[in-house]
């Protein structure tokens, strides 16, 4: 099989993995809502914690933590090309699915399953320290935002390459862009939703 096919095929399969809506797909089976028009709109742990519940919210952000969990867990032997592409292929899969008409999520849980991933040792310190974070704010935002920045600040101490390190990074900054590219959708739901209510003021 050649080079450039493995690619191919590596992609393919983070992209789907990536793709599968979770929070749609319990907004549905749940509340019959579709979480794309409520709440701040975004596909993700956050609005569904918000909009459906709190244990749904917490269980659709460990079913995305485990989608980078599993798309690390298929390269993590493989070149660091491979590894950043995948890691790319699922944030697009995650941020843009084929199934809701390219309106996906941001993508923080699935990097924030990939880091910990691709940096096992640092982000045990990592999960650690987001645990305290979780139990202090119950905000996925920063629980996670945790997780990624403990995972990578610590990654020196455990003898990782700075190429190994700088693919979360990449994909972190990723999630930024994405941020940024939704908040004319979002803002727009937000303002019909009520969402300042419903989410009480947490992020």
């Amino acid at each position: 099989m050649s080079t450039s096919l493995i690619y191919v095929l590596y992609a393919l399969v983070a992209y789907v993995i990536g793709s599968v809506p979770s929070a749609y797909l319990v907004g549905q089976k749940v509340k019959n809502i579709d979480v794309r028009e409520e709440g701040e709109g975004n596909v993700g742990a956050r609005n569904v914690f918000h909009t459906v519940g709190h244990r749904w919210g917490t269980t659709v952000f460990l079913l995305d933590f485990g989608k980078g969990i599993l798309v690390a867990s298929i390269v993590s032997d493989e070149n660091n090309y491979v590894i950043a592409l995948s890691g790319f292929c699922l944030l697009l899969g995650h941020g843009f699915p084929i199934w809701l008409k390219f309106i996906g999520g941001k993508g923080l849980s699935p990097v924030g399953g990939f880091t910990a991933t691709l940096l096992p040792l640092s982000s045990i310190l990592g999960i650690g320290f987001s645990g305290i974070v979780w139990l202090a704010t119950r905000k996925f935002m920063p629980t996670t935002v945790t997780v990624i920045i403990c995972a990578v600040g610590f990654a020196p101490f455990f003898g990782y390459s700075v190429s190994r390190m700088l693919i979360p990074i990449s994909l972190f900054a990723l999630v930024g862009v994405k941020r940024k590219f939704d908040e004319p959708r979002t803002k727009k739901i937000e303002g019909s939703s009520d969402w300042d209510r419903l989410s009480g003021g947490m992020v």
